[in-house]
């Protein structure tokens, strides 16, 4: 039996997931019984790691809950041992004007500084000055009680385009976001950038064999990855994994839940085949 708590996701049975903090006595003799569990790509720690002691869950979000958020990224990158951005990682303010105390350069100026959390370019901001920073490290100070935490990186000219390298089981779909608005630095469609495809299939597949990397790594199968390209080498610098994503550039809502069937479907398949493997004959 194949139960999903994905809405998008078709299975043998299928229920939303709670909305108390436990599943409920008959939630749990159901998971009992499951061959494979299908969780929403967004979900709270603790359904996922106790589905995971009980049934193979899809999306693997092992990575995810270890190295959270922008900062988390980075950790992955590094792991997986695929080129990014230099990254400094600040616990938070007063963290910050301690390292800087104590002799700490901070990256030439104009540089960029993001929060660890936020998707579609929120609390992502190019810096030109001291006197910026400083404004934008006060309006950080405001998501204080959530986390503290944020990153810096030297800006990289990369003509306005980052790739995106979407994960979905075994699929690898790739999209350019280019931004033609003057004065905005982010490629987030959110932001006014365009989408276009096959701009440059040889760094594309590039971008491809590094995020396969990542994901034999990691386990990462759902998920989209944010990657630019120096506008001075070719250089392919990833810069973070996005666990939720749009689906406008992979053709839109219906043509990502049938990718994404397809793919569960296969990736069932492959449990089941694993498990009859496993089983004594």
């Amino acid at each position: 039996m194949i139960i999903s708590f994905f809405s998008l996701v078709e299975a043998n049975i299928v229920l939303p997931l709670p909305k108390t903090f436990m599943f409920s006595p008959e939630d749990i003799a159901l998971l009992k019984q499951a061959k494979a569990i299908i969780l929403p790509p967004i979900c709270k720690k603790y359904y996922y790691w106790f589905c995971k002691e009980i049934a193979p869950v899809f999306p693997s979000m092992d990575a995810r809950f270890h190295f959270p958020g922008k900062a988390g990224s980075t950790f992955v990158f590094e792991l997986a041992g695929v080129p990014y951005p230099p990254t400094k990682i600040f616990k938070g303010i007063e963290a910050l004007k301690a390292r800087m105390a104590k002799g700490e350069k901070l990256y030439p100026y104009p540089f960029v500084v993001k929060w660890q959390w936020g998707g579609g370019g929120a609390f992502v901001y190019l810096v030109e000055n001291e006197k910026q920073l400083w404004e934008v490290l006060l309006r950080f100070k405001d998501y204080k009680k959530r986390e503290p935490m944020f990153v810096m990186q030297p800006y990289v000219e990369h003509d306005q385009c980052d790739l995106r390298v979407v994960v979905i089981g075994s699929r690898f779909l790739t999209y350019w976001r280019c931004q033609e608005i003057k004065g905005e630095f982010r490629s987030n469609v959110s932001k006014g950038a365009k989408i276009y495809y096959h701009l440059d299939p040889e760094l594309e597949q590039k971008a491809i064999n590094l995020t396969k990397q990542i994901c034999k790594k990691t386990g990462i199968n759902l998920a989209a990855f944010d990657i630019i390209f120096s506008s001075h080498d070719k250089t392919p610098l990833f810069l973070e994994i996005n666990y939720g994503f749009g689906v406008q550039g992979i053709g839109g809502y219906q043509q990502y839940k049938q990718i994404l069937n397809e793919e569960v479907q296969k990736w069932v398949r492959h449990i089941i085949s694993e498990g009859e493997e496993k089983c004594p004959k």
